[in-house]
């Protein structure tokens, strides 16, 4: 077989070609000590006094609410003796809307009060608030109309709407209207709508058809 003289310039080109990677390789092996360790830095920062709440002020951010037991010992890993950590289950959301309820089909309690108010919104416009679950307000605010001189010409509870045909004597410039009732925050919300529930009525016989409502619920 025939040999071939490596020169020592044909050595340095072999050699030069083989340096990057050679390079490559010890960069991956030593390029962890090359950057510094600051995954426990966290153990040095300095503790703060407490925040001072004004007088009259609550603050309920002082205590963790899902709090990690024996935090200290789990740095250095899980003992022998220690039990799997379970996460506690987070609080329920409510949400509000016209949803079915556990009792939705109950009859209203005979002889509670309907507990409304007549009060206004942040515009000013007449409504009434009543503090029961939604299918009891459907109840009092139906078994009510029957008492009053306006007529209900249709209902849809799915929506919470009344239609009602409503006398001249309140003024409102139309024959009928709608009795809109609404969750709120507060409970639920009564307020008349025009005849296409694209709005409000005018301030003045709202008020007038809902203090008739109220007087029957009462």
């Amino acid at each position: 077989m025939k040999q071939v003289e490596t020169t020592p310039l044909r050595r340095f080109s072999i050699l030069r070609g083989r340096l990057p990677g050679s390079l490559a390789v010890l960069a991956v092996i030593s390029g962890c000590s090359w950057l510094p360790n600051s995954s426990l830095e966290y153990r040095d920062a300095a503790v703060t006094d407490p925040i001072q709440v004004p007088e009259g002020g609550v603050f309920i951010g002082e205590q963790a609410l899902y709090d990690v037991p024996r935090q200290d010992d789990r740095l250095i890993g899980k003992g022998p003796d220690e039990d799997k950590y379970e996460p506690p289950t987070p609080p329920e959301l409510v949400v509000l809307g016209n949803v079915p309820e556990d009792d939705e089909d109950l009859p209203a309690p005979s002889g509670e009060s309907a507990r409304a108010i007549l009060a206004r919104d942040g515009n000013g416009y007449p409504i009434l608030m009543m503090s029961t679950r939604y299918a009891w307000a459907w109840e009092y605010i139906g078994d009510a109309l029957k008492d009053t001189d306006l007529k209900v010409s249709d209902r849809d509870r799915e929506i919470g709407v009344f239609y009602l045909r409503v006398p001249s004597r309140y003024e409102l410039g139309a024959r009928e209207a709608q009795l809109k009732l609404s969750h709120t925050t507060n409970g639920i919300q009564v307020a008349v709508l025009n005849e296409k529930g694209t709005a409000l009525v005018e301030k003045a016989p709202g008020q007038a058809i809902l203090e008739r409502i109220y007087e029957e619920l009462e």
